[in-house]
């Protein structure tokens, strides 16, 4: 998510700097002339807003959320600041050697800041406007932290419910770290080295812990989730505003308890919340009923044992509660989403499919009435309307297959013999068009939870596929591997065809697209479809003139 959002932003600092045809100098001429360079630094920057703003203020319309705008060096002013509404008091402020800025001009580097700037807590991407090659000031786009950690909020349900809890429990234990060494911030360890700057070495380090904490608190604020920390001794130091939601306490009237007298209260073992970890796992998940003042509640708890560094030899805890209730309503509504999008998508697809060839049975049929007694063109219509009908109906019977895909009936599967199957099936057709099928495979390899003619079906896919690339002949190679210990087995379909252009490649598997005469562009989709209903992968690596390798991995069953 970060990095999109640094993507997206510097994205828009470029537009912004081709929208600056010239230097600041070339839109004064513009804008007002030549005694325009001779007016008043207040008057410029008045006249350069009023050149500029409409730009930054139609971007920032287009990207609700984002601040942007311009910065001359020579003037020491912002320039612009979209959306004016909000940011236009801005206009004329200079921003001070010590913005990072400058440091983008310096350097004539992009740059990327988080922190406490002129519209708060933002992220900002800043690009120098480099003219003649001077830097006559810079451009930035920004968003606010709280907006950013908003959107992160949306996918932080799944994560919660998967394995990879973690990440979260790593950024709570961040916090409870920075809250310890707050509370230390004025010991004589963190004060008395001397520092190069003006603030000594332990004031610089709390002031870094203290913008942490800060950040770190922002985000876990804006989650649905209530994350619970404690000290040493047992002692609650932070509570996100989640615990509102689940069990209709403030975060204030829990801050400082005793956590175990909380968890005993909510109706939560504070035994198994907080000591049992025999079986060495560093998380403890658990569902459990709680008591809120609407009554019992079923929620999972997430538990871990946080340990301070080296030599403190003390530990905190991180407990996060969710509502198992809301959780499950957000992924029922996600998933209610992702459909429509897909049926909206899926309904443009086959309306431009089925349109191509009816306007062209349109344009045939208008011409009958004044050529009924042209028999040559009679005939020629005749194949028209025939080729385009049998058109429309490959694409029907192709969606119909592929809307008729049924839920696999999984069973221990060996997919040696799958693979196998597939390509003796299609090597008859493959030595037909010129191609030898190759087929390779170690003696061991483990079996797959998976549905047998689901597999095949996809293998088959990918064959005909590779055989019908090469028109001119050529070798299908189809290799399965397993290397001991490994999770997955890697099934390759390598073909020696012109390869796919790169300007195809992000297009391959979606649905309708092909670059065949025949084809209808849904093998490739049913493909991705069956490996992903077997929790596998499906992805390509094509050089154009040398071929196509698709790559299948699927998960094999634990080995005892």
């Amino acid at each position: 998510m970060i990095e999109e959002k640094s993507s997206k932003l510097f994205g828009l600092t470029r537009l912004l700097d081709l929208h600056l045809s010239g230097d600041y100098d070339d839109a004064l001429l513009s804008a007002a002339g030549p005694h325009a360079m001779l007016a008043p630094e207040a008057d410029r920057i008045r006249i350069l807003n009023e050149h500029l703003a409409p730009f930054t203020d139609q971007l920032a319309a287009a990207f609700p959320g984002v601040g942007v705008g311009y910065y001359s060096r020579d003037l020491r002013a912002i320039l612009t600041y979209g959306p004016s509404r909000d940011f236009g008091s801005k206009v004329g402020t200079d921003l001070g050697l010590d913005h990072l800025g400058w440091q983008a001009m310096s350097t004539g580097k992009e740059t990327v800041a988080v922190g406490s700037m002129v519209r708060g807590e933002i992220m900002n991407c800043m690009r120098p406007l480099i003219r003649n090659g001077r830097a006559i000031g810079f451009v930035w786009a920004n968003e606010a932290l709280e907006d950013i950690y908003a959107q992160i909020q949306v996918g932080a349900g799944r994560l919660f419910f998967s394995p990879e809890i973690e990440p979260l429990l790593g950024l709570t234990g961040i916090l409870l770290f920075a809250s310890k060494v707050l509370l230390l911030g004025k010991s004589t360890s963190y004060s008395s080295s001397p520092a190069t700057g003006s603030q000594p070495v332990g004031s610089q380090m709390v002031h870094r812990l203290e913008q942490l904490k800060c950040y770190l608190e922002l985000f876990l604020n804006t989650l649905s989730l209530a994350v619970i920390l404690s000290d040493a001794d047992g002692r609650i130091t932070f509570v996100s505003k989640g615990i509102q939601d689940i069990q209709g306490e403030t975060p204030a009237s829990l801050v400082s308890r005793d956590i175990r007298s909380v968890l005993q209260r909510m109706g939560i073992d504070p035994h198994t919340a907080l000591d049992e970890f025999a079986d060495g796992s560093l998380n403890r998940f658990v569902d459990v009923m709680i008591k809120t003042h609407e009554g019992e509640r079923p929620i999972t708890m997430v538990s871990t044992r946080a340990e301070w560094p080296a030599n403190d030899n003390e530990s905190g805890h991180i407990v996060i509660l969710e509502d198992l209730k809301e959780a499950q309503a957000n992924e029922e509504r996600l998933e209610r989403a992702e459909r429509l999008a897909a049926v909206g998508e899926l309904a443009a697809a086959v309306a431009h499919e089925i349109r191509n060839p009816l306007a062209v049975l349109k344009g045939a049929v208008s011409l009958v009435p004044r050529r009924l007694d042209d028999r040559e063109f009679l005939e020629q219509f005749s194949q028209v309307a025939a080729a385009e009908m049998d058109r429309i109906n490959g694409t029907v019977e192709s969606l119909l297959r592929f809307s008729r895909y049924s839920q696999p009936h999984m069973v221990s599967t060996d997919i040696r013999r799958i693979a196998e199957k597939a390509c003796n099936l299609i090597s008859e057709y493959g030595r037909g068009m010129g191609v030898n099928v190759e087929f390779t495979c170690p003696a061991h390899v483990p079996a797959l939870c998976g549905d047998g003619d689901h597999l095949t079906q996809a293998i088959l896919n990918l064959l005909l596929n590779g055989i019908q690339a090469m028109p001119a002949g050529g070798t299908l190679r189809v290799e399965v591997n397993w290397r001991p210990g490994t999770r997955y087995v890697e099934i390759a379909v390598a073909d020696t065809g012109p390869g796919i252009a790169p300007e195809l490649r992000d297009h391959v598997f979606e649905m309708f697209f092909t670059t065949k005469e025949s084809g209808t562009g849904l093998g490739l989709p049913l493909v991705q479809r069956i490996v992903y209903s077997h929790q596998g992968f499906v992805e390509f690596e094509s050089e154009t003139g040398k071929g196509t390798t698709f790559i299948v991995r699927l998960p094999v069953i634990a080995q005892s």
